[in-house]
């Protein structure tokens, strides 16, 4: 019998099958590792359903696959099938009432995490070796986080998104989820032909720490102690803009999205009460709104640029807490959305947590596409924490 939740005034079907939408037949389809891709990337041969009735109704299967799709399987990935996501990638929480939600393989009242679930999922129950997930305001870090496996935001605009479903035109990224940073790099090298992270040097890391009053204490200890034994030289910034910064990448990820997804509303009755209510909340942003929400992004980008000039990284949790219980309030992506409007790469790892058996997650910024950079100090942190 499935477990139903109370979120935002809907039940929410909690299903332990509802991590793939699309299973494939793998034996002729290379001998490199196992690839699960998210189900708003086109794989040609699948139909890419957004986790959305609205939008499956309406479509045939993709004709050609992804670049970041066909990159992979020109090196011989095999693309063991398609993952659950929340309905249009809209939500961070992992939630979906038409096509169920998936089990957390560390708490099963706990959510997921999304809008990437069943990537993060699949992956923390070894069903694939990389999963591909999208990010637009931590839609793979926040399920990585959850689930306790490793995630990398992309530099926005440094790997295609054509092919991918549509949600904020100039902040969705695509990015690649694993148990490790190795598989992070495996990841990288699929969706980007040639690419390797790189060598660490001698000198120390340094980090700008950044701190927050409202996360929870053990959190951030647990970081702390990840930083430590890394062997970072940390020192701690504020930043008094970063809830400006929230409203205004959320305001144009509405307002991107509306234009994206107007069309949908002529079948009110195929969506989620949540996503008409995004969608119209979008449609009501003006011109002169967004015009100010852009001026906030360069102004993010600026003080962003300034710290990462003084400091090779930027340290923070991936989130606040804890991941929540099934139906409680969340506010998951309040450390992940500044990182997307300023357009910077992000890692987020597991990292011990002592007085709880669910581990916590570190989240690693760095400069706009340093990921080979990124990704060396991500493989410290990592051996710092075993």
């Amino acid at each position: 019998m499935p477990i139903t939740a109370k979120r935002l005034g809907q039940n929410v079907r909690m299903i332990g099958n509802a991590t793939w939408l699309v299973r494939l037949d793998t034996n002729s389809t290379g001998q490199g590792p196992r690839l699960a891709v998210k189900d708003c990337i086109d794989v040609a041969g699948t139909v890419t359903t957004v986790g959305s009735r609205a939008v499956a109704a309406g479509r045939t299967e993709a004709l050609v696959d992804a670049p970041v799709v066909e990159n992979a399987r020109n090196q011989g990935a095999r693309i063991v099938g398609k993952t659950n996501l929340v309905e249009l990638c809209r939500h961070a929480d992992g939630y979906n009432q038409w096509t169920g939600t998936p089990l957390n393989p560390l708490d099963q009242e706990r959510i997921t995490g999304g809008s990437s679930s069943g990537s993060a999922v699949a992956v923390a129950l070894d069903e694939t070796d990389v999963a591909y997930g999208t990010d637009t305001g931590g839609s793979v870090r926040v399920p990585a986080a959850c689930c306790g496996i490793a995630g990398l935001k992309t530099t926005t605009g440094r790997l295609p998104t054509h092919g991918v479903f549509e949600f904020s035109r100039t902040l969705d990224t695509v990015g690649p989820l694993a148990r490790e940073v190795a598989g992070l790099v495996t990841g990288m090298r699929l969706m980007e032909p040639g690419f390797e992270p790189a060598v660490g040097g001698s000198e120390p890391v340094t980090a700008a720490r950044l701190r927050f009053d409202r996360i929870e204490s053990a959190v951030d200890e647990a970081v702390d102690r990840a930083v430590a034994a890394a062997g970072l030289r940390v020192t701690d910034v504020t930043i008094p803009d970063w809830e400006t910064w929230i409203d205004a990448a959320n305001d144009i990820m509405m307002a991107e999205g509306y234009a994206a997804h107007r069309y949908l509303m002529t079948r009110p009755d195929l969506l989620e009460q949540r996503h008409i209510d995004g969608i119209e909340k979008g449609g009501a942003m003006t011109a002169p709104h967004i015009v100010a929400c852009r001026r906030v992004q360069n102004a993010a980008r600026l003080q962003l640029r300034a710290l990462l000039e003084r400091y090779d990284v930027l340290v923070l949790p991936t989130l606040l807490t804890e991941p929540p219980r099934v139906g409680e309030p969340a506010w998951t992506t309040y450390l992940t959305v500044p990182v997307n409007l300023a357009g910077l790469p992000a890692v987020s790892l597991p990292v011990p947590r002592p007085d709880r058996a669910l581990p916590a997650s570190i989240q690693v910024v760095g400069g706009w596409y340093e990921e080979e950079r990124l990704l060396a100090v991500a493989e410290a942190v990592e051996a710092g924490c075993r």
